[in-house]
């Protein structure tokens, strides 16, 4: 069975397939002292890889996706097992 998630904007559904987690860093010169003191900027994102009913993989962020169903049982269905 499978991992039925809802993008929260669209409402389109689609199937989970992992998950990734992404981190980035870049730095340019400073303009005094150049790459003495760079200026950086960093950060970190989580992604969803899923899939939809013709088998396109798209790559989600996380927080826009919210969990339907696991294994064909909603979730309601499995807090009361």
């Amino acid at each position: 069975m499978a991992t039925v998630v809802e993008h929260n904007q669209t409402g389109k559904r689609y199937y989970l397939l992992g998950a990734g987690f992404g981190v980035f860093q870049s730095s340019k010169p400073n303009m005094f002292l150049g790459n003495l003191m760079a200026d950086v900027e960093d950060g970190e994102y989580a992604l969803v890889c899923v899939c939809n009913s013709q088998g396109e993989i798209l790559w989600l962020d996380a927080t826009q996706v919210t969990v339907v169903s696991i294994d064909g049982q909603t979730l309601q269905e499995l807090a009361t097992e």
